[in-house]
């Protein structure tokens, strides 16, 4: 279509017309849209574009007259009628009346300059240029969007953002339509301060055993300063719908640069599994300690949701049940939005060398598997299977296993039903017992404070089928009683010394801790009674009282003894009867815990933790690691004599890896801790 010749007085006529910028942001419509609009933008066109347009349009011929030539004169037509296959107007025809605007997604367009070509449909702002269309918002130096195809090309300082993603580079091709593009240079960060803490980045509050922790680093429950973040850094970034590749992968969860820790990788693919999981596949992953040192990463899918997994691979120690030394290495078999189910394949490395048959029986191959399930109503499924040899004819001497399933009841309570087969049970001087059976129920409640007095209050109340070693009977014989037991805590805790932490900083307080650190010194008080009833009549009852001091010296930000970790309690147990059961008897009447973790030279920080039996004056448990210690990651060896088991692990922050559980349930005053 021509537009009619200007005067001769006038500029030539221009295949496109400048929109100039309004006070406020502008609204732009599709194409059919803005034909049916023209008319009424006299600020916003220049008048001799009015005038031709406002001639073209009023040259249009009849519809009707149109459709019934076409009647007369169209034979055939393959595909869609083509613009240039209708009749030209003829000058009699009356006018074309202007069709109604479609409905659609607006575009809103804020820029210093901003151009739209009417024959192409192509609009090209510049400058501090801002659009939103479709739910995202797009900024850059330079955009030239073609608004029927709906494909944008952006140049420059480009950001992107889509939901709660958001992106940046330094040029974008994208399509509103089909919800793809690509984007070069791109970086970007995800903010996990939402998400579930995971467990790898927990403090050395875990050198310590599980029934007495070292004090954690830090106090509260404030995320502040915390590395709460993963950045990526890729040479394209591929867009498809929800599903993301990027090419030439750099992802680190520090945030600042140069980064202490990289995921590089040549390809990764982020797909979307459900509104709650996204998978992300990796092509020969590494892991880059300090712009340095790297390892390859035995493992290439990761799933990112409110499930802990375990860490994709370890070196641990188990000399009761493996014989000292194995790897393990762990995949998800079944990732679902309420479901996961993981194996863990083991390589007992110390039995294989021992053996006569060295690396080729099946006594030398152990496996864990792992179910987890969350559910909507609240509840939640746990399971596990451990396999210390795949030689199924010694089944009952290798197969530990464990299931759980807890909901919520009576509001604020937690129904747990659980089912153990050869439990492996510390308990203190008694030392390891396994529990052939148990089978129960357990009400939970939750944890009160009472009043101002910011003593807390907690009970709970179980009946159980146990079956394990009886010595009330000649001779000692694995025996099944009921067990009905309910137990009641009070604790309370005295702030008496809180220090100021250093800023959260590079160089300060997160040198070596993914949090600054509070210097502190804490008292605790704790009172707890457990009454157990067993169906031939014996009746246990057992009165413990703590008391104990928790202190932290130091920020951890020095290269030489900047932080200490102190703590020391002393149990007093009051005891009336005595269990049937080995594995829950009262052993240990006066016992006293000490620990310290105290750092060396720059990360490096040794931890010692030992219990003892006032009564006998031997020691019963002990704990010692080593811990190589940064803000985004740690390096851990830690080594338990008394239980036999130790691991050597690398734990990364903010990812959902956790660390094995030992497979050994720990009777703190009285009540089994299963893990």
């Amino acid at each position: 279509m021509d537009f009619l010749p200007l005067p001769s007085t006038q500029l030539p006529p221009s295949t496109y017309a400048e929109v100039r910028q309004a006070s406020s942001s502008q609204t732009l419509s599709s194409s059919s849209a803005f034909n049916g609009r023209i008319s009424r933008l006299p600020t916003e066109l220049p008048i001799e574009v009015q005038s031709q347009l406002q001639l073209f349009l009023e040259s249009l011929p009849d519809p009707d007259a149109i459709a019934q030539q076409v009647r007369t004169t169209l034979i055939s037509q393959a595909g869609p009628i083509k613009p240039n296959s209708l009749p030209k107007p003829k000058p009699k025809d009356k006018p074309r009346p202007p069709l109604p605007p479609r409905v659609g997604e607006k575009l809103n367009v804020v820029s210093d300059r901003q151009e739209y070509d009417i024959n192409t449909q192509v609009f090209v702002a510049e400058g501090n240029v801002v659009i939103n269309y479709k739910k995202s918002e797009l900024k850059a130096d330079r955009v030239q969007l073609n608004t029927k195809t709906q494909e944008v090309v952006a140049e420059g300082n480009v950001f992107f953002t889509r939901g709660d993603q958001k992106i940046r580079g330094t040029k974008l091709t994208y399509n509103y339509g089909t919800v793809k593009g690509d984007l070069l240079n791109a970086s970007g960060a995800v903010d996990l301060g939402t998400l579930q803490s995971s467990e790898v980045s927990r403090s050395p509050s875990e050198l310590a055993t599980n029934s007495i922790t070292i004090a954690p680093i830090g106090s509260g429950n404030s995320s502040e300063g915390q590395v709460r973040r993963i950045g990526f850094i890729a040479e394209r970034l591929i867009i498809d719908g929800d599903t993301w590749t990027a090419e030439n992968l750099r992802v680190t969860n520090d945030p600042f640069s140069p980064p202490e820790l990289e995921l590089t990788t040549s390809k990764a693919t982020l797909t979307p599994i459900s509104p709650t999981q996204n998978r992300l596949d990796l092509e020969s992953p590494r892991i880059v300690f300090d712009q340095g040192f790297s390892l390859p990463l035995p493992v290439n899918s990761i799933t990112l949701d409110r499930f802990q997994r375990f860490a994709p691979a370890l070196v641990g120690f188990d000399r009761r049940d493996r014989d000292g030394v194995f790897y393990q290495q762990s995949f998800d078999v079944i990732t679902q939005s309420n479901l996961n189910f993981q194996l863990s394949p083991q390589l007992l490395l110390q039995r294989a060398f021992s053996s006569q048959s060295g690396f080729s029986g099946v006594d030398i191959i152990g496996v864990v598997a792992t179910l987890n399930g969350a559910f909507d109503d609240g509840s939640s499924l746990s399971a596990r299977a451990s396999f210390s040899g795949l030689d199924f004819s010694k089944i009952d001497s290798l197969l530990r296993f464990n299931a759980s399933y807890q909901m919520p009841v009576f509001g604020n309570h937690t129904l747990l039903s659980q089912y153990a087969f050869r439990d492996r049970v510390f308990n203190g001087s008694l030392g390891f017992q396994d529990v052939n059976n148990i089978l129960g129920t357990t009400l939970l409640s939750p944890n009160y404070v009472l009043g101002d007095s910011q003593i807390s209050f907690s009970y709970q109340a179980s009946a159980q089928l146990v079956g394990a070693v009886r010595d009330d009977i000649q001779p000692s014989t694995i025996g099944s009683l009921i067990r009905v037991q309910g137990a009641a805590v009070l604790s309370r805790a005295f702030p008496l010394l809180r220090g100021e932490p250093l800023a959260a900083e590079k160089e300060t307080g997160l040198r070596f801790s993914p949090k600054p650190i509070v210097p502190r010194l804490d008292a605790f008080l704790t009172a707890q009674g457990v009454n157990s009833f067993y169906s031939n009549g014996a009746n246990q009852a057992v009165l413990y009282g703590t008391v104990g001091l928790a202190a932290e010296v130091g920020h951890f930000a020095k290269d030489f003894l900047d932080y200490t970790g102190l703590t020391l309690s002393y149990t007093q147990a009051f005891a009336s009867g005595k269990s049937p059961f080995l594995f829950d008897r009262v052993a240990d009447t006066r016992s006293l815990t000490a620990g310290i973790v105290q750092q060396i030279y720059g990360p490096l920080r040794l931890g010692i933790q030992q219990s003892w039996s006032l009564d006998t004056g031997n020691l019963f448990d002990s704990v010692y690691s080593l811990e190589y210690a940064r803000r985004t990651y740690s390096v851990l060896i830690r080594y338990n004599p008394n239980q036999g088991l130790g691991e050597f692990l690398i734990r990364i922050s903010d990812f959902n890896w956790t660390r094995p559980p030992s497979n050994v349930t720990n009777i703190q005053n009285g009540i089994e801790q299963r893990n």
